[in-house]
C-alpha cells in the first residue's frame, strides 16, 4: 500500500508536537465550530428554506468537517486549504462516515452550503478550489460507492482494491502539485510506519508544502514550475538544522529516530499513518 498521507495536513496527524502547544486549543477551535453550526442550521432553513431532514443531514456532515480538521489539522473551517479539503471529502470522511448513506450522499452539497453560510455569516472570501472540489459530486459519490463495494470482497481482494483506491486519489492530488512526495532525497522515502518525531515532521513539511505551494500559484507559476520549487525546497528544510531539533536536520532526526526504534528502544507512541 502506498504511504497514504492520512497527515491530512501539512509541509499529520500525531498528537505530538516538536513545537510545543501554540494557537488556539482543539477545544477552543471546536466551540467555535459549534457556534457555526448553531447559525448555519438557523441559515439553510431560513435563508436557503431546506427542510428539517436536509438541514439535519447537512449539519451532520458539517459538523463531521469542524470535528476533523479541529482534531487533525488545528484549525477552522475559515482556514482551511485545498489538500484539506479535498482530503476530507475523498478520503476520510468515506473512511470514517458512520452516517446513513443519503447522508453520505449529499456531503459536497452540505459542506458548499456550510462554506456559502460562512462566507454570508462571516465574510468569508470562497476561492475557486472550493467550488472545483465540490461541484465534483459525480466524482464523489464514485468513489463512494467503490469504496463501499470493497466491503463484499475478501480480505486479499479488499486489500488490493483499497490500494487501488487511495492511489487513484493519490495520483489526482500530485496532478495539482496536493500530494508531498514520498522521496525525500538520500535514498530515503517516509517510513510506512513512523515513530512520532518522523510523523510530526512530515505534518510540518505537509503543512510547508502547502502553504507554499498557494503562495507560488498566486504569483502566477504554474503548476510543474511550483513542483520544480516545492521538491527543491523540502529537501533544504530536510537538511537544514534547528534549534528546536537540539541542533539536528529533520532529516537527522528522522535516522536518529529510526536507529532507536530499530535496536527497540521506547518510543513514546508509534504513529499508524492514518490522517494524521
Amino acid at each position: 500500500m502506498s504511504n497514504e498521507q492520512g497527515n491530512d495536513g501539512g509541509w499529520s496527524d500525531s498528537e505530538h508536537s516538536l513545537d510545543g502547544e501554540d494557537g488556539p486549543s482543539i477545544e477552543e477551535l471546536l466551540d467555535l465550530g459549534y457556534q457555526q453550526l448553531d447559525g448555519f442550521v438557523e441559515w439553510v432553513e431560513r435563508v436557503r428554506g431546506l427542510d428539517t431532514r436536509t438541514a439535519q443531514q447537512d449539519c451532520f456532515n458539517a459538523e463531521s468537517f469542524v470535528d476533523y480538521l479541529a482534531n487533525h489539522q488545528r484549525k477552522s473551517a475559515t482556514d482551511v486549504n485545498e489538500y484539506e479539503l479535498r482530503w476530507f471529502t475523498y478520503s476520510h470522511y468515506i473512511r470514517k462516515s458512520i452516517a446513513d448513506r443519503e447522508t453520505q450522499n449529499r456531503l459536497p452539497e452540505s459542506l458548499l452550503r456550510f462554506f456559502e453560510y460562512l462566507r454570508a455569516d462571516y465574510g468569508l472570501t470562497l476561492p475557486e478550489w472550493i467550488y472545483a472540489t465540490l461541484e465534483e459530486s459525480d466524482d464523489y459519490r464514485e468513489r463512494l460507492a467503490r469504496f463501499t463495494a470493497l466491503s463484499d470482497e475478501d480480505e486479499g481482494e479488499w486489500k488490493i482494491g483499497f490500494e487501488e483506491w487511495c492511489e487513484d486519489l493519490e495520483n489526482d492530488l500530485d496532478s495539482r502539485c496536493l500530494w508531498l512526495p514520498n522521496d525525500i532525497g538520500d535514498g530515503m522515502t517516509w517510513a510506512e510506519q513512523m515513530g512520532w518525531r518522523e510523523a510530526a515532521l512530515r505534518t510540518d513539511a505537509n503543512r510547508l508544502w502547502q502553504s507554499m505551494r498557494s503562495e507560488l500559484l498566486s504569483s502566477g507559476l504554474s503548476v510543474e514550475a511550483a513542483r520544480e520549487r516545492l521538491v527543491a525546497a523540502n529537501l533544504i528544510w530536510l537538511d537544514t538544522p534547528e534549534d528546536r531539533l537540539e541542533g539536528l536536520s529533520p532529516r537527522q532526526t528522522i535516522l536518529a529516530e529510526r536507529a532507536e526504534r530499530a535496536l527497540g528502544m521506547p518510543d513514546d507512541d508509534d504513529d499508524d499513518n492514518d490522517d494524521l
